[in-house]
């Protein structure tokens, strides 16, 4: 499976995505996020959610340098980075 970054949303649930250092550095929100291939504000594909109940696919937004919002919705608008930090061609 390899090493991952953690995510923890408002509730402490924990996303992990490889789109940055996968250091297994922890960002909750409001804090600062490492600089990306996509310019901000943009979104980041993101797995998990609550440790008792299946896992899923979802979305991170960043504004601004710092991580607002996980998960979220997807929105067409931003760019978006895939699981492995690349950016997706649906997020173009």
């Amino acid at each position: 499976m390899g090493m991952f970054d953690s995510l923890y949303d408002s509730r402490g649930n924990e996303w992990q995505t490889k789109a940055f250092d996968c250091l297994c550095d922890r960002y909750e929100i409001g804090d600062a996020m490492p600089d990306a291939d996509a310019p901000p504000p943009y979104q980041v594909k993101v797995f998990g959610g609550p440790w008792d109940a299946p896992a899923v696919d979802s979305f991170a937004t960043v504004r601004d340098g710092a991580l607002v919002m996980v998960p979220d919705v997807r929105d067409a608008h931003l760019p978006l980075l895939d699981y492995h930090g690349g950016i997706a061609a649906e997020g173009i």
